[in-house]
């Protein structure tokens, strides 16, 4: 999707993306919609939530006044809008009313089928590597299925996923010369200023799922209609750019059942929560993890510059160097906590 230059997208699209974002976030907190603690949350206080409302839609106010080139980026553009926004939907609502989670489960796996089909799959990996369409379409979408679950069950810090997904969205422009994932940068960066700990010790707003479902489905578009069109390997750089939240919650994952505990329970053992609960504050987490995606985002661009198989190489070398800091937290937990894995 590079047919109109990312230098239109540091311009107006952007600009309207953060002031939409700002405006609505605003407006959203001002609702009074109240995420109240529970036995796995990183708050103590009730604390307005629902913010991502603002991503979402400073995310497509930029998109509708950015020039587009062909008929054929249009309706790939708004193909992923559309899913972007039925996630997003899904959120809100759950966020307002407590879906249940079957409910749920269903709209967001036939979303993400939708989205990976008209994205068209990813069926080529490199190393000659390639997929059956079928098998492609089932990759994809659980790509965009796991990269949805993975920035909400990681929106439970103070500017996590912002510091997360904007180094993500930024080095994705410049990989594909769009500005469209630019602007995605910009409507984050809107609601970072009522989310991020920057001036206060907390941030004053929670995405909600409206935010975490709907941003990430419209990333995982983006990423999955470049990975599509791009060299082969490309789609290892996809799952580097997100390498800070897959990895955790994928290793989480693991970790809790090799201890004999339920993957699919509620519980406090990611390892950005581990840091929370052993005294590390909201703001140092989010550098924390902030700075390893943007490390994650320059690894990215070096390995756009090489062949298939140096990108593989560079995605390996990374989960492995991730892999290592996720040991070393709960290794470190461990020394101060009874339970690492409630």
């Amino acid at each position: 999707m590079a047919g109109a230059s990312l230098v239109t997208g540091l311009t107006l699209p952007s600009g309207l993306a953060f002031i939409v974002a700002l405006i609505v976030a605003r407006l959203v907190m001002a609702a009074g919609i109240l995420d109240h603690p529970n036995t796995r949350s990183s708050h103590s206080a009730p604390t307005p939530r629902g913010g991502g409302l603002g991503m979402l839609a400073g995310a497509l106010a930029g998109w509708a006044i950015l020039p587009i080139a062909s008929p054929a980026e249009a309706a790939a553009l708004s193909g992923i809008a559309i899913c972007g926004v039925l996630a997003g939907g899904l959120g809100l609502l759950d966020d307002l009313f407590t879906l249940s989670e079957r409910l749920k489960f269903v709209v967001l796996l036939a979303v993400s089928f939708a989205l990976s089909a008209m994205t068209g799959p990813v069926v080529t990996l490199g190393l000659g590597l390639e997929l059956p369409w079928l098998v492609g379409l089932a990759g994809s979408a659980l790509f965009v299925f796991t990269t949805a679950n993975a920035v909400n069950f990681m929106d439970g810090s103070d500017g996590l996923i912002v510091a997360c997904l904007i180094p993500a969205c930024l080095a994705l422009g410049v990989m594909t010369g769009s500005p469209v994932a630019v602007i995605l940068a910009a409507g984050l960066a809107g609601f970072a200023v009522w989310n991020a700990p920057l001036m206060r010790e907390r941030g004053r707003l929670f995405s909600g799922d409206v935010g975490s479902l709907g941003v990430s489905v419209l990333f995982a578009g983006l990423a999955l209609d470049w990975a599509g069109e791009a060299t082969p390997g490309s789609a290892w750089l996809v799952a580097l750019l997100l390498l800070p939240l897959l990895g955790d919650v994928l290793l989480t994952m693991g970790a809790r059942v090799k201890a004999g505990r339920s993957p699919f329970v509620a519980h406090r053992a990611h390892a950005y929560q581990l840091l929370i609960r052993t005294g590390t504050s909201h703001r140092k987490v989010a550098l924390l993890w902030g700075g390893m995606s943007l490390a994650c985002g320059v690894l990215a661009l070096i390995g756009s510059a090489l062949p298939a198989g140096g990108q593989v190489a560079v995605f390996v070398i990374s989960v492995a160097a991730f892999t290592l800091i996720h040991h070393r937290i709960r290794n470190r937990a461990r020394t101060q906590l009874d339970d690492v894995y409630q």
